[in-house]
């Protein structure tokens, strides 16, 4: 599941930054740390933990214990210098609860991330160079995906999505009672992650009839496999999708 697209995926993103110093008459610029790329790694917790940080600060997370997906994170940050700070939300789905806290930690470019939240949970991650795999294309996503997916207040539930060649996305079912539409985009970082927007229409769809959900997905290219997260407008729930071509 998760753990293989993103080597075992990824999320979290910065704001990069320069400073300045000086010493006699001489300034030596001195240019801030970026958290920017997939991190994998270990929480205090005892989950394994994925996060991709985009170039703008935004947080997305998942974490998991062996192929069993337990909770989402989301949120933002921003550095001085290697310092990380930021605030987000755990979404629990085992405990359906939502815990928001605030953060602080270290980043080391394209190499390591630390990072402690208010709640005490603590987590230490890698860079994972999938983040730098060719740039997101349609031709590449282009396809229909088996898998399932799962929301804060409902079961996991198995469905297919097909992405067309034009990044149109179109999954559920009418006979179940819930369909979804929408379309991914490329996003402008050109990096291997897609911008997804998605309306489910239905009375059986478990974040609402009429709701639009936004988030990111990413596809591996050597497993076949998608990753899809999405937040409803108020961030109170969202979804996860895995499945594979």
């Amino acid at each position: 599941m998760i753990r293989v697209l993103f080597a075992s995926i990824a999320a979290l993103a910065l704001l990069a930054s320069c400073g300045g110093g000086g010493g006699g008459s001489a300034a030596t610029a001195v240019t801030a740390a970026s958290a920017e790329g997939l991190w994998v790694g270990k929480a205090s917790t005892g989950y394994d933990v994925n996060a991709l940080v985009l170039e703008n600060g935004e947080v997305w997370g998942l974490y998991s214990s062996g192929t069993t997906i337990y909770g989402a994170l989301t949120g933002s940050l921003a550095t001085t210098g290697n310092s990380i700070s930021g605030s987000g939300s755990d979404f629990n789905i085992l405990s359906r609860t939502v815990t928001n806290a605030t953060f602080t930690g270290s980043a080391n470019t394209k190499n390591s991330i630390s990072i402690t939240a208010s709640t005490g949970a603590a987590f230490s991650g890698a860079y994972s160079n999938l983040y730098d795999q060719a740039p997101a294309s349609f031709a590449t996503l282009a396809g229909t995906f088996v898998g399932s997916g799962v929301t804060g207040n409902a079961p996991v539930q198995s469905t297919s999505v097909t992405v067309s060649s034009g990044g149109v996305i179109s999954a559920g079912s009418v006979a179940l009672g819930c369909t979804a539409a929408g379309q991914v985009t490329a996003r402008p970082s050109g990096k291997n992650v897609y911008n997804i927007t998605l309306k489910f229409t239905g009375a059986s769809c478990a974040l609402g009839n009429g709701v639009t959900v936004t988030g990111v997905a990413a596809y591996n290219t050597t497993t076949r496999q998608l990753v899809a997260m999405g937040l409803n407008p108020a961030k109170t729930d969202g979804f996860i999708y895995t499945g594979n071509k």
